[in-house]
C-alpha cells in the first residue's frame, strides 16, 4: 500500500475512504457500500487479532484503533507527501501489540 502511494505521487491513498468522504453522504447507496468494506475490513482485522490470541472484546476495539490508524497515516502520507506517517503508524501498532502481550 504504502509504495503505491509513493508511485502515485502521493495523490492515490484509500479508494475506500476517498469514496466515504466526497460522495457518501449524497448517496446512501455509496453510503452503505463503503460503510460495508469498511466493516468487512474491520472484521479482518478483529478476525486476526483473534486469532493470535486477543479476547474477543479486546480484538473488537483493537480492530477499529488499527483501521484508523491506517486510514489516518494514509491521509497524512498524501498531506504530508511522505511515507513517514505510514511506518510511524506501524511502530505504533507494533508498541500496542507488544504491549498487549504483557498484560
Amino acid at each position: 500500500m504504502a509504495s503505491d502511494l509513493e508511485k502515485s505521487g502521493y495523490k492515490e491513498g484509500c479508494p475506500i475512504a476517498t469514496t466515504a468522504l466526497e460522495t457518501a453522504a449524497q448517496s446512501e447507496v455509496l453510503g452503505a457500500a463503503t460503510r460495508n468494506a469498511f466493516q468487512k475490513w474491520e472484521l479482518e482485522i478483529k478476525r486476526g487479532l483473534f486469532r493470535f490470541g486477543m479476547s474477543a472484546g479486546d480484538a473488537d476495539l483493537v480492530a477499529t484503533l488499527v483501521l484508523s490508524q491506517l486510514e489516518g497515516a494514509l491521509l497524512l502520507a498524501r498531506t504530508y507527501r511522505s511515507l513517514e506517517p505510514i511506518r510511524r503508524a506501524e511502530q505504533a501498532v507494533k508498541l500496542l501489540a507488544r504491549g498487549s502481550e504483557a498484560g
